[in-house]
């Protein structure tokens, strides 16, 4: 069974390198069964490859918490586990929707080095929406929906073609 997951928010941010330019696209998202908020990166427009796999801010909190030095600043390297996809992007990219939300903080002039922020703001923010049942448009399933109906249009043609050249 496929998780019922409302879109309460879709906003833009930059890159972690590149914060002022918003080139990336993600969703916040609420996992109504499982009473959960998520994230997820949908679109880059700059290149680079991504997965729009949802995280679980349970799990992000969980990496931020297990990091090897507690006391210390960390990077987006520790969110990698958290996805199946392996793109290279995918934790730098979440971090920096993370960040978009406050959620992380930048570590003193450094870009790629972050600490925890105000979670408790966020999700306090993200309540009214949860309440209101917000829940907009998934482009990630519309997008999903026109690849499987241009491949599936493409496995017809081929067939056809082939029962054409089988026949002559």
């Amino acid at each position: 069974m496929t998780a019922k997951i409302d879109i309460l928010k879709i906003s833009t941010c930059g890159k972690v390198s590149a914060p002022a330019e918003h080139t990336l696209t993600y969703n916040i998202g609420y996992d109504t069964a499982g009473k959960t908020l998520l994230v997820r990166i949908t679109n880059n427009e700059t290149g680079g490859l991504f997965s729009s796999e949802w995280i679980a801010l349970t799990d992000v909190l969980s990496a931020i918490e297990k990091r090897p030095s507690p006391d210390k600043s960390f990077n987006a390297r520790i969110f990698t586990p958290l996805y199946k996809s392996q793109s290279a992007n995918n934790a730098g990219f979440l971090s920096a929707a993370l960040k978009a939300e406050n959620i992380l903080i930048p570590f003193k002039d450094s870009k790629r080095l972050h600490n925890i922020g105000d979670v408790e703001a966020f999700t306090d923010s993200m309540q009214p929406l949860i309440k209101d049942k917000v829940s907009l448009p998934d482009v990630v399933a519309e997008r999903d929906a026109i690849k499987a109906k241009v491949r599936a249009e493409n496995e017809l043609k081929l067939k056809a073609t082939r029962a054409k050249s089988i026949s002559k």
